[in-house]
This record gives C-alpha cells, structure tokens and sequence, in this order.
C-alpha cells in the first residue's frame, strides 16, 4: 500500500534545504509515524531532543530522536540527520554511535522481545534491531583503529529510501513486527 499523497507531498517539501538541515525532515517523519503508530492503539510518538555524550563526537550536539512509546515504554525509536550527512564517513560514524548509545538509554525499559530503531538521514535508512533476551544489537558494530581510517557505518547500510516501494515496505514490515509483539504483550 503506497504512501498517501499527503506523506508523499511533506517529503517532497524537503529538499533542496533538508540537505544541510534536519529539521525539514521533523514534521514529514513525525506525520508518518503517527499515522503507523496511531494514538487509538495506545500508542504516542514523543520527539526528543537529546545531548548524547558517551560515544559521540564533538562536532555533533544534539539528536533528534522520535520515540514511540505504548503505555510508556519504548516500542521503536527514528533518529533523524540532514541528507547530505550520507557523504560524510564521520556523519554516518556519529549517527551509528548515537543509535548504540540511545539503544543502551532504552534497554531497561523494553518489554517487547526486540526494539527496532531506524536511523534516518534525509529519506535513506538504516534499520537497527536489538534482541532483549540476547542483548544483540544489529548491525554489527565495526570497530575503529588506532592508525587505520575504518568506515565503521558503510554509507550502503542506509540502504533503504523511505519514498521508494522498497523502503516503504521495509518500514511498514518492521512496524507490523513491532505491532504484533505489543499485541503479544497485552494491556
């Protein structure tokens, strides 16, 4: 099932200057999330806006993270980044260690069986899946060296485009998987 014609025009909206700045990106991801996570089902999506500090750079602040919570625990996270943080091997390195670090922020408080995060820059995305019996986090975590530049976020992990059918269905298989352990879990 595509995109309505309305998610389809907020995404649009975003470029050219969703390039260099997130925060085009805020309100066509929060209208989507909220329309797959809709508050009927007890579900409520809460943007965060956090300093991460353990494994993050200096150059980068702040995150912009939109937390879906049902009945106040954390069912799925999205972190978002400008479009044009997809070039940079720092940027995808500084997003990949700020979903890490927001995984370990969330893992006490999640009652589902696996926690979903996406990490959004512009459209393209890259799913993260945290395994709570197991403690497994994927994708695997690629070290860096100490005299070796290691791309430690391959920019083909954002291998999925939000606008394409491919992306779309991606997102809409995670949340479903999302939705079926909520149910699984009960009031």
């Amino acid at each position: 099932m595509p995109w309505d014609e309305y998610t389809l025009e907020q995404f649009q909206t975003t470029l050219p200057l969703g390039e260099y700045d997130e925060s085009r990106y805020y309100g066509p991801y929060n209208g989507l999330l909220s329309d797959l996570f809709p508050k009927q089902e007890h579900y409520m999506v809460v943007p965060q806006y956090k300093r991460l500090t353990q494994l993050t750079s200096v150059d980068v602040d702040f995150t912009t993270i939109f937390l879906v919570q049902q009945r106040e625990h954390p069912v799925f996270f999205l972190e978002i980044k400008a479009a044009g943080h997809i070039h940079r091997t720092s940027s995808r390195a500084a997003a990949d260690n700020q979903m890490r670090e927001m995984v370990g922020n969330l893992c006490d408080d999640v009652k589902i069986p696996i926690l979903y995060g996406v990490s959004a820059i512009g459209t393209k995305l890259c799913f993260y899946k945290y395994t709570k019996d197991t403690g497994k986090l994927e994708p695997a975590l690629i070290p860096g060296h100490t005299k070796v530049v290691v791309d430690t976020a391959p920019r083909d992990r954002w291998e999925f485009d939000v606008l394409t059918h491919e992306g779309e269905q991606k997102l809409r298989d995670v949340i479903g998987d999302v939705k079926r352990m909520c149910t699984q879990l009960g009031p």
